[in-house]
């Protein structure tokens, strides 16, 4: 259901929702194939320190947990109701959610828009919304956070501590966001699922991240956006960098939209670029590129100018830089145009036959010395914004004592508020350097386009 801005008691609400102090889950199955099961199953696994109430009318016990019949007789405070029992139950557990005072409630129920129910869908959010009650839902997987290791939902995992809030109306995404995060250090304050997205709406979420002291960039996956203006008033008031992927915009994915999450795109494409546009964000094309510039926006600042220098031990990997740079319309320039004195001094660092041109080549044979020496000299150039740095790993390479020497040189230039982004292009050395080079804060990728996509991310975010 739409509505014309954020509403106030819901941001302030949205607290309830990712850090309660107490969870009643309705349809607490004794059997471990059940959602209600998974649901308690998961927050116990992961830590949560908050009191966890079983809904269940046919069982004492949940897990070794007491259990209630009604969420009535539980005479305690209650945050968060999480609600998984089939859609034709959900109305009368609402109303206890109501009597009983909660604060936030979640629908993980699907059979309701998205098969035709609307009405339903409409009747239950309505009610919630005239006694001030946050509806997050229905048809989600759920939400958390690792900083309060807190996992709501039928979810297998928490992703590890990072600075991205990811706000996902798909489920099935979402999880692999979590996936990624687990395997390739994709660092996370927390996320949420909207599903159906009857009540709580985009835009609350955004301004609850605002004010979220482990949120430096919010990702958001969007499906159908039918509070538009909303969306766009919420956005520009958050200071901290935003992407989006918008997707549904095919004739079929349309379609596929609707049924997925009930979402409708009455408009073209271009409409929705023309609001991510309007509303500051930043649009993503792809799901890998949605990821790779969430990850630069949350970990480094904004490149202030399109000074941008690469230090590469390969040639392959600064032409594949080069061409893309140009392609996504801010080409590199040449070292003598950025800095007349930083190719005398970078000399220093590389064999005759290295290239100072940039991308600057240090060559196949560059060590972890002349690494160190080059990014130094560039990062501490007044006139250079921002370090694109790659890695090859040729037979002389350490991999490893480079990845320590970029970690070193930019925990001693952070100051200087420049973007240091890596390329580690290769095998498993290259993939542990990038685990230990985004484990420091230093974005890294395994291909030149999604460093570049990163680089250029950062400068979309600095002249907004």
């Amino acid at each position: 259901m739409r509505i014309d801005e954020a509403r106030p008691y819901v941001v302030d609400k949205l607290k309830y929702a990712l850090n309660p102090s107490s969870i009643a889950v309705v349809g607490a199955s004794r059997y471990p194939t059940k959602v209600g099961n998974k649901v308690v199953s998961e927050l116990l696994k992961w830590g949560y320190q908050g009191k966890i109430y079983p809904i269940n009318p046919r069982a004492d016990k949940v897990l070794g947990l007491k259990a209630y019949p009604t969420l009535r007789d539980i005479h305690e405070e209650i945050d968060l109701v999480f609600i998984a029992v089939p859609a034709h139950l959900v109305t009368a557990v609402v109303q206890d959610a109501v009597a009983v005072q909660a604060k936030v409630v979640t629908i993980a129920t699907s059979a309701f828009k998205e098969i035709g129910r609307e009405e339903l869908q409409n009747n239950i959010t309505q009610y919630l919304r005239d006694h001030q009650i946050p509806l997050i839902g229905p048809n989600l997987v759920g939400m958390g956070t690792p900083y309060a290791h807190f996992n709501c939902g039928f979810i297998p995992y928490l992703p590890v501590e990072g600075p991205v809030a990811m706000i996902s109306q798909s489920g099935a995404n979402l999880l692999a966001a979590l996936g990624t995060s687990q395997m390739n250090h994709f660092g996370m304050s927390f996320f949420v699922g909207l599903g159906n997205k009857a009540d709580v709406d985009f835009s609350e979420f955004i301004e609850y991240a605002q004010n979220d002291p482990h949120t430096k960039c919010l990702s958001i996956y969007i499906e159908g956006l039918d509070s538009p203006q909303a969306f766009i008033k919420s956005c520009q008031k958050v200071t901290k960098p935003i992407v989006v992927i918008k997707v549904g915009g095919s004739k079929i994915g349309n379609k596929a939209a609707f049924a997925h999450t009930a979402s409708e795109n009455p408009e073209s494409d271009d409409y929705y670029d023309q609001v991510i546009k309007e509303a500051g964000a930043i649009r993503a094309q792809t799901w890998q590129e949605f990821l790779d510039i969430s990850l630069a926006l949350g970990y480094m600042p904004p490149l202030k100018g399109d000074h941008v220098v690469m230090v590469t031990n390969g040639g392959g990997a600064g032409l594949l830089s080069c061409d893309h740079f140009e392609r996504c319309g801010m080409p590199l320039h040449e070292l003598k145009e950025i800095s007349p004195l930083l190719e005398s001094r970078i000399r220093a660092y590389m064999p005759m036959f290295g290239s100072p041109l940039n991308p600057v080549d240090i060559s196949g044979t560059a060590s972890v010395i002349q690494y160190k020496g080059a990014f130094k000299q560039v990062l501490r150039d007044p006139n250079v914004d921002g370090l694109l740095g790659a890695i090859c790993p040729t037979a002389v390479t350490d991999v490893n004592g480079v990845a320590e020497a970029a970690i070193e040189v930019y925990e001693s230039c952070k100051d200087l508020h420049k973007p240091f982004i890596m390329i580690c292009q290769g095998g498993q050395e290259c993939h542990e350097a990038i685990m230990k080079l985004r484990d420091h804060g230093i974005p890294a990728y395994p291909t030149a386009e999604q460093a570049v996509n990163a680089m250029v991310a950062l400068r979309k975010q600095a002249i907004k």
